[in-house]
């Protein structure tokens, strides 16, 4: 007969609870429908469902929050809002004028085959659910003794399941409840550290010299980086695919603008309940920072309640990324190939399936080769931004790129290039780029670079 501790029971209750909800009620299986629930989100549904999946990387942050204290804030939080407000002004109203329902399909219809395609693996690696399983992963070995692979199928697989029955429809009413649990959990153990420990004179004198400081370990080089990292919010599936799911302009408008508050009250919880870990615990904890801290200050059924809302915060993230991921590898990427996606209202399970099996193998292989999510970040974000944010942007304001495969293949090589000679030459395990200067910038401008110059030169040739 098995037998469970009670966070282990908590946490068994919540994952059938969700399954539960996930499954109760089967979408339509037309493309509106299915992946954009009808597109009738209103103001609450859309903040619940963008709040809780901004969190995937949760454990990241409690590492870098125990790590390096308040700018954390400033790289995973300000740049972020800032992204988000430009987001609502810009960016919103084309999404719903020009009818964009996926990244890919706008890329083919602006530019044709060649740049969907370019167009489609980048949005396949923005939307990886890779850290965010690797991250659920982390959880479950917390609770029981398994091997890394075998956290990452259990996760994969449980992830995924009602996604694929319900839609995006099961993902709006699984993320309720996650919005409700994620604030609750972290409201139980900030309030437990306080009322142990005491205020923000406990944290003064016990935390590190670095928890208030700004840049702290920090170069502000780097952290500018993350500022142009933040972009990532303007090429972001996720965001396109709830803002297209909106009843309005309105709606989305006002839905992001109470999100950033919600972020930022989150953000605050979550980065002083890392820097409560830095002031409690050991520096030298082999562990993640939270779950060290919810083992030492929470009773087992207040240390369960938490563990289930790390797992709503990760699992929010991981069915949402892999939703979007498994309908662009079962019908974008064919569409691409194909050249067409004139026959995108033919959605079928086939797809879905096959766009399952790869993502779970895509996810498993990249979140294994990764020591840490936020490298994953990075990574994609360093190589995808520059590939992408230029041909969109200039796309929805009718100043398309003359040369789009092209400028996407060269600023993908400049920023490969110098992300490569940065790792092969660390110092310290950093990577040291040339005249030190991080890859996205070069790339980034390269394709800025190309784009005035084609109008340039076809303003010339004209006179």
């Amino acid at each position: 007969m098995f037998s469970f501790s009670i966070d282990q029971g908590l946490v068994c209750l919540y994952l059938l609870g969700t399954l539960s909800l996930g499954l109760f009620k089967r979408s339509k299986t037309d493309v509106n429908s299915y992946l954009f629930a009808g597109r009738k989100l209103t103001v609450p549904a859309f903040v619940a469902t963008l709040v809780a999946t901004w969190y995937g990387g949760i454990l990241e942050v409690g590492r870098f929050s125990f790590e390096n204290g308040i700018v954390v804030w400033v790289i995973f939080g300000l740049f972020y809002y800032i992204a988000a407000l430009i987001f609502i002004k810009f960016i919103v109203p084309k999404i719903i004028s020009k009818h964009i329902r996926t990244i890919p399909e706008f890329i083919q219809n602006t530019y044709g085959r060649n740049s969907a395609l370019i167009a489609t693996v980048f949005v396949i690696l923005l939307v990886s659910p890779a850290p965010y399983i690797k991250m659920l992963a982390t959880l479950l070995r917390h609770l029981w003794e398994m091997p890394e692979l075998l956290a990452l199928v259990i996760g994969s697989v449980f992830s995924m399941i009602y996604a694929f029955s319900g839609g995006f429809s099961s993902v709006i009413r699984t993320d309720k409840l996650q919005f409700f649990l994620m604030f609750s959990g972290f409201a139980l153990i900030l309030g437990t550290a306080i009322s142990k420990y005491g205020g923000i004179s406990f944290l003064l004198e016990n935390a590190p010299d670095y928890a208030f400081e700004i840049p702290g370990n920090f170069s502000w080089t780097f952290i500018f980086v993350w500022g142009f990292i933040a972009m990532i919010t303007f090429i972001d599936p996720g965001f396109y695919q709830r803002c297209f799911a909106g009843n309005s302009v309105q709606t989305v408008k006002k839905g992001i603008f109470i999100s950033i508050i919600f972020w930022f009250i989150f953000d605050m919880m979550s980065i002083f309940t890392g820097i409560y870990a830095s002031a409690i615990l050991p520096s030298n904890i082999l562990g993640n920072p939270y779950l060290e801290l919810a083992d030492f200050v929470l009773s087992p059924i207040s240390r369960g309640f938490f563990m289930v809302s790390l797992l709503a915060i990760v699992m929010s993230t991981v069915d949402s990324f892999t939703f979007i991921s498994a309908y662009t590898l079962g019908k974008d990427l064919p569409s691409a190939i194909k050249g067409n996606f004139s026959d995108l209202d033919s959605f079928t399970t086939r797809n879905t399936r096959f766009g399952l099996l790869a993502t779970a193998i895509i996810s498993i292989i990249i979140a294994l080769w990764f020591p840490n999510a936020i490298d994953i970040w990075y990574t994609v974000g360093t190589l995808a931004i520059p590939v992408l944010l230029i041909p969109i942007i200039s796309a929805m304001y009718g100043k398309p790129l003359k040369y789009p495969a092209f400028s996407m293949i060269i600023s993908l090589t400049i920023s490969s290039i110098w992300f490569i000679f940065g790792m092969l030459n660390k110092q310290n395990c950093w990577p040291v780029y040339p005249l030190g200067i991080e890859p996205l910038y070069p790339g980034l401008l390269t394709g800025i670079i190309i784009y005035f110059s084609s109008y340039y030169l076809k303003s010339t040739s004209r006179k």
